[in-house]
This record gives structure tokens, C-alpha cells and sequence, in this order.
């Protein structure tokens, strides 16, 4: 009697932690992430700059880089990224990767000063892997920062970062708007007028202008 009470109870704890396990597979994912108008996401932990790269900080004391979930959504097809070298050092502000579109680009700035210890492999074989998640599979390099504390007062994070995403929305709205205007690209401006997000892709279809208009207002630190 006693080796059957025993068995059940081995049994009964053993499948509360298979429940308990399954809870926190389900869970975690939805609750790390901040929604910002129901279609733009922000990782809870993660470092926004103004330059739409992010920085999560990892336990050897480097931290992860890569571009924000706003901008992968806006540029659409990506061709290439063409990231800094393995041991190159950079200052905040310098440029860590390019992604490549055609003939346009865009110069992602580094959030932090530091040296690139290790680049995705994974955008070797297919650069389009930041659309799939920017924040994991899509992260470009890591970097050994060597001024992080005054640095990572610059950047937002959780609930300070979706605000001031939002804000960015808004401004990016309004500036995708007056381009529509003056080069005529009355879909992509018609679609925004109406209180609509920017939709995923909308610089696919903008001219080079507007690029480096993008990359002037949008991308810096």
C-alpha cells in the first residue's frame, strides 16, 4: 500500500511540473513583449536607441545589437546586410551594419562603443532572417561595449521605449505623408492620411530621395 502511495505520488509531481513547464512555454513569449499599436512589438529587457537599433545586454557582460521591429516592417525586401568586421572598434554613432535594397541603403549607427566580437552567421545565408524576428533569430552582432553606463542613458526601455515609439510612429507617418506629396506617391500617402499605420514595406516603393531623407531623420543616435 504505502509503495502504490508513493508511485501516485511520484506521478502527481512529476506531471504538475509538466503542466507548470508547459504554462511558462506558453506565457513567456506574449508577456516579454510590449505591444505598441497592436503591430509593433518591443522585447521587455531590451535597450531602444534613436537610431532603431536595439542593445540587449547578455551575462558576459557584451551586449547583442541589431535593428528595431519599426524598421525591418518599413523598408521591406532586404538584399543584403553588410555588417562592420569581426574585432573592428567603433564609437556610438558609427556605422555597424548596411542593409542593402537594390541600389539604396541604409546606415544603421552602433548604439554603443565597443568592439564586434561576433556577427549572425545566420545572415550569411539568407539577410531576410530580421524579418522573422529581429529581436532573436534576426540580431546582427554582438559588441564588447567599453562605455556602457553612460551610453545606456540615452536609450529607452520597457514602458519608455513604447512611448516613445509611438511618438515615432506618428512622426514617421507625417514624414512618409509629405513625401507622398512631393514625389506622388499617392497610395502609400492616401493609405496614411486616414489615421492608418505605416504599412510593411511602405519604403519599397519610395524613391532614393526619400531614403536619405529617412536615413537623415530616423536613423541617427
Amino acid at each position: 500500500m504505502v509503495a502504490i502511495f508513493v508511485i501516485a505520488t511520484i506521478v502527481l509531481f512529476v506531471l504538475i511540473d509538466v503542466l507548470l513547464q508547459r504554462r511558462a512555454r506558453a506565457t513567456v513569449p506574449a508577456a516579454a513583449r510590449i505591444p505598441v499599436h497592436d503591430r509593433f512589438v518591443i522585447p521587455r529587457g531590451y535597450f531602444l536607441s534613436p537610431s532603431h537599433s536595439w542593445a540587449e545586454l547578455l551575462f558576459d557582460g557584451n551586449a547583442r545589437i541589431g535593428i528595431d521591429d519599426f524598421v525591418q516592417k518599413l523598408i521591406g525586401r532586404v538584399d543584403a546586410i553588410e555588417v562592420a568586421p569581426i574585432a573592428a572598434s567603433m564609437k556610438k554613432g558609427d556605422t555597424l551594419f548596411t542593409i542593402r535594397q537594390g541600389g539604396r541603403t541604409l546606415a544603421v549607427p552602433s548604439p554603443l562603443s565597443g568592439k564586434i566580437v561576433q556577427v549572425n552567421p545566420e545572415l550569411k545565408s539568407s539577410s531576410a532572417v530580421i524579418h522573422e524576428d529581429p529581436y532573436v533569430s534576426g540580431w546582427v552582432a554582438i559588441v564588447e561595449p567599453n562605455n556602457l553606463g553612460s551610453e545606456l542613458k540615452l536609450m529607452k526601455i520597457a514602458e519608455d521605449a513604447a512611448q516613445w515609439l509611438k511618438k515615432e510612429i506618428a512622426r514617421f507617418r507625417n514624414f512618409i505623408m509629405e513625401s507622398a506629396r512631393q514625389s506622388e506617391l499617392a497610395p502609400a500617402g492616401a493609405t496614411l492620411l486616414d489615421g492608418g499605420l505605416p504599412l510593411t514595406g511602405v519604403l519599397q516603393d519610395a524613391d532614393p530621395h526619400t531614403w536619405e531623407k529617412f536615413q537623415k531623420e530616423f536613423l541617427v543616435v
